[in-house]
């Protein structure tokens, strides 16, 4: 099996690095920090320089910048993106999908999917 490389771009240093010891430690993963306290272009550098297979994002104001899981997944369609809000012990996961519509009924499938297991 090939090791997962994550970029993990969090506010709480703390947290930063007991997410990367988890995640290095349960499946050998390379995990590669970065403060949030960097701004957002030093996230867009580390992604394009680094081509991960996630990000996980973990920012105390979920607000701040939501339209980022949309930009990363516009400019690396492959990549799976992860958001974590320790304020309600949500985890919110992106990943962009292309499905072949071959009739009407795959819009309804797509639609009515229960896409979490």
């Amino acid at each position: 099996m090939i090791p997962k490389t994550i970029v993990l771009w969090s506010q709480d240093d703390l947290l930063s690095s007991s997410v990367e010891l988890f995640l290095a430690n349960q499946k050998g993963w390379n995990v590669i920090s970065i403060s949030n306290e960097e701004n957002y272009d030093e996230l867009m550098l580390a992604v394009n320089r680094v081509n991960p297979d996630v990000v996980i994002i973990h920012q105390k104001d979920p607000n701040l910048y939501l339209n980022l899981p949309a930009i990363l997944l516009h400019d690396h369609p492959k990549l799976k993106v992860v958001t974590l809000s320790l304020n309600n012990n949500l985890m919110e996961v992106y990943s962009k999908q292309d499905i072949l519509v071959k009739s009407t009924s795959d819009l309804i499938s797509v639609v009515d999917a229960d896409l979490v297991n």
